[in-house]
């Protein structure tokens, strides 16, 4: 990585997006955060570890939250330079090529910050950062799989895409705290088998019976545990676990 870290000016983004509809064959574009016609000076001095391997996306958002320590937190969100920059910086790991050296390319906005609020949640630099500074540990419930598996911070995840474009259910510290005591393993601090399915007491059944709650109650002034009180039956076999691991 170049001395001075940069961002992405309107041109750097625009090849980025060129390299990437190409397919994002061979090194990625990390020479377009060096060139004065396609980035810009962040106002800060950072230097991201290019080469760090990263285990999963809970580790990937507390290194971030260090890396960008010198930046408001309020300011940043929106800043599409600076998270597509550093999505170029770990692209190896968040679009690996295969063993034909080929990549499998998804939507841009899991590379490019998108304009439309609604998939901020699906960029996969900005999100573990955003998670982990909003929710903390309870965050692993958004960024962990159940089980390791290959190329972790590609892994957007199921639990995370059901409950991100519920943003009532995404920026509230404690349904998502709750959320975490429901639906985690103590054991482990993965998400538990079979919560992310369509089936009763879901993950996804839970962001529906929340709506439902949201006419009558308050979860931003209830006292932990309160809320899974009130979860109907569905939810028992997952209540239970919880109240035997608290």
């Amino acid at each position: 990585m170049q001395t001075e870290f940069r961002k992405l000016n309107d041109e750097g983004m625009a090849r980025f997006t060129e390299w990437l509809t190409a397919g994002a064959g061979g090194i990625p574009p990390v020479h377009l955060l060096a060139d004065p016609e396609t980035s810009a000076s962040i106002g800060h001095t950072i230097h991201p570890a290019s080469s760090r391997i990263f285990t999963n996306r809970y580790e990937f958002g507390q290194y971030l939250i260090q890396l960008l320590s010198p930046f408001d937190p309020a300011a940043i969100p929106q800043d599409r330079g600076l998270w597509t920059a550093l999505a170029i910086v770990w692209f190896d790991q968040l679009c690996p090529a295969g063993a034909n050296g080929q990549r499998k390319v998804e939507k841009e906005y899991r590379y490019i910050l998108s304009r439309d609020y609604r998939h901020y949640y699906r960029h996969l630099v900005r999100s573990p950062w955003q998670l982990v500074r909003d929710h903390g540990e309870a965050s692993k419930l958004l960024l962990l799989a159940p089980t390791d598996g290959e190329h972790p911070l590609r892994r957007h995840g199921e639990i995370l895409e059901q409950l991100g474009g519920r943003q009532f259910v995404l920026g509230s510290r404690p349904i998502i705290a709750e959320a975490s005591r429901l639906y985690t393993d103590a054991a482990t601090g993965r998400p538990l088998k079979g919560v992310s399915g369509s089936g009763r007491g879901s993950v996804r059944r839970l962001a529906l019976v929340l709506r439902q709650f949201d006419l009558t109650f308050d979860p931003e002034t209830m006292s932990p545990g309160q809320l899974l009180g009130l979860l109907p039956k569905e939810f028992d076999r997952w209540t239970a676990a919880a109240r035997a691991a608290a």
